[in-house]
């Protein structure tokens, strides 16, 4: 069973130097941890809070110009998301980081794909180690923006290098279904085991190990967890009756 995660990415900032900037930085984090939640009102005041502190450096105003895009994103609100990403890469310096990240999101919002993916990989020359950029793209090759873009290795790659530079709860989710969606089941066990001890309230993460165990020869166990998420969780009965189906 092949699984797709549409998979969340956003722009922690770097330290700044003065003041104003240092206090938008931490309020800016503060509204990422509460996006990272889905708390996703209390992170837009927080947002457009840190936009009002004095003296901003323009990659720091564009940084939480992208995380506004991505939080109305998320929320399925295009226009907003559209008018924060514009704003992101006209505030930027030119052809700098920001400017094509802003610009990246911009075209995925405009179903330009292939253009968002050059602008992540000038993006990406010019910081080859930011999350963001490779968890992107792990979401275009995952196909999220479209099956013409799936290319389960180039997710595996972006995927892992997004979880080698950020070892958080979504982007070991993003690896472990990347290592799934190759059939690499033994490979994604141990990230699944991971999710499970810090989440273990989620039955999908059951689900998708008990899927991990079974087509990697531990079908007792597999079918174990499988059965447990199942009777546990309305989405995963569902996703066993369409494997029995299958």
């Amino acid at each position: 069973m092949r699984t797709i995660y549409f998979f969340l990415s956003f722009c922690i900032l770097a330290a700044c130097s003065n003041h104003g900037a240092e206090d938008a930085k931490a309020v800016n984090d503060e509204g990422v941890s509460l996006m990272d939640k889905e708390e996703y009102d209390k992170a837009s005041v927080l947002f457009l809070q840190a936009l009002k502190k004095k003296d901003l450096p323009k990659d720091l105003n564009a940084g939480i110009l992208r995380n506004l895009s991505l939080l109305y994103s998320f929320q399925n609100e295009k226009d907003s998301a559209l008018h924060y990403a514009k704003l992101g890469f006209e505030i930027a310096e030119k052809n700098s980081y920001f400017f094509y990240l802003n610009k990246a999101e911009y075209e995925l919002l405009t179903d330009k794909i292939e253009l968002a993916k050059d602008n992540y990989e000038r993006a990406k020359e010019l910081k080859p180690d930011e999350m963001a950029i490779y968890n992107s793209l792990g979401m275009i090759y995952s196909g999220s923006y479209g099956e013409e873009f799936i290319n389960y290795k180039e997710a595996l790659t972006n995927n892992l290098k997004a979880y080698e530079i950020s070892p958080r709860e979504p982007l070991a989710e993003a690896l472990a279904t990347s290592y799934m969606n190759l059939e690499q089941y033994k490979e994604s066990i141990p990230l699944w085991e991971k999710l499970i001890g810090e989440n273990p309230a989620k039955m999908e993460y059951h689900f998708q190990l008990g899927v991990a165990f079974l087509f990697s020869g531990r079908e007792e166990e597999g079918e174990k967890k499988i059965d447990y998420a199942a009777e546990r969780d309305e989405n995963c009965r569902a996703m066993l009756e369409e494997m029995l189906a299958e």
